[in-house]
């Protein structure tokens, strides 16, 4: 069993890691703790029956607690995690890792120094849908792949909302850009980099609002990537290949008991399949129970994070925009 804590009274950690957790064999939660907004524990702990308390560093400390969950704003994670991990806690971190490779690369050679888990919660990953698609495109029911496409973008929040606080790690490059980023990953590989970028910017606001990239590994196939936080929402996934195309348009937000569909488009019509309802967040919450007890899944996780972060810095740094 392992035993964690949460740092903060997040809407994430309320809405979703709470009710996921509760599903999932082999994880208890214990703990939450509040600093920022002290008011929100009595809500939480009441509607989940768990402790409290009133320090990050007190609830890191505690005996009982095998790992700490940091659903904090990314500018925050970096702090908390390494801590978590210096007082030897295994840490299941919201996406991103951190706001930068150097920091990122610090948390991992602390958890493989110390032999802890690291995870990042690119939840959506885990959605048995990915590894549909994965499937499907590598079985050549598509014919060669020549091409793949990913969108991710929303309409704006509240101007509150940390997304849009560059003090906080705001920005859609550290946001929105992550998902069809990861999902690039999956089907690019090891051998995947950035080719170029576009971050945008809109009057009033000192973060990135929106952008696109193109990425490609070493055979040659390409994904094309846009995202934005001031957008019509798109949430989808295209793979083009020589005899059809396949597409879909949840392949990042999945709900819970949401039945994704997927469409291969061929000369002779279009082909609907419907694949199973699925719990990303269990799912994910699962793969970080199985990374506690498995080294060679942690080392799998500690790749993937500093490829992930790698390949958003490289966007940064090809950014044409400015």
């Amino acid at each position: 069993m392992v035993n964690i804590g949460i740092l903060g009274c997040s809407e994430i950690a309320f809405r979703r890691f709470m009710p996921a957790a509760g599903k999932v064999e082999g994880i208890n939660v214990v703990s939450v703790a509040e600093e920022y907004a002290p008011e929100k524990l009595d809500n939480f702990c009441s509607t989940y029956g768990i402790e409290r308390e009133s320090s990050f560093l007190d609830l890191i400390k505690r005996e009982d607690i095998d790992a700490i969950y940091v659903p904090q704003p990314p500018a925050l994670h970096y702090r908390w995690a390494k801590c978590a991990l210096e007082h030897g806690k295994h840490v299941f971190v919201e996406k991103p890792s951190t706001t930068s490779y150097d920091d990122t690369s610090e948390l991992v050679r602390l958890a493989k120094e110390k032999n802890l888990a690291l995870h990042e919660n690119y939840m959506f990953i885990y959605h048995s849908q990915i590894a549909k698609a994965k499937e499907l495109a590598d079985s050549g029911v598509l014919g060669q792949v020549r091409l793949i496409r990913a969108d991710f973008g929303f309409p704006m929040r509240q101007q509150n909302d940390f997304r849009y606080n560059k003090e906080l790690g705001g920005g859609a490059l550290l946001d929105a850009a992550g998902y069809p980023v990861r999902l690039a990953t999956m089907f690019l590989g090891d051998t995947v980099k950035v080719d170029a970028s576009s971050l945008n910017h809109i009057d009033g606001f000192e973060v990135d609002f929106y952008g696109s990239a193109f990425l490609s590994n070493e055979d040659g196939l390409v994904c094309q990537i846009g995202y934005g936080m001031d957008n019509r929402y798109r949430c989808s996934l295209e793979i083009w290949g020589s005899e059809a195309r396949l597409y879909t348009d949840r392949i990042f937000t999945a709900p819970e008991g949401f039945v994704p569909k997927f469409y291969i488009e061929r000369q002779e019509g279009t082909e609907e399949i419907e694949l199973p309802a699925d719990s990303s967040f269990e799912r994910s919450i699962e793969m970080f129970i199985k990374e506690v007890a498995d080294v060679g899944l942690r080392e799998r996780s500690y790749g993937q994070i500093l490829t992930q972060i790698r390949l958003i810095e490289e966007m940064r740094q090809k950014n044409t925009a400015e």
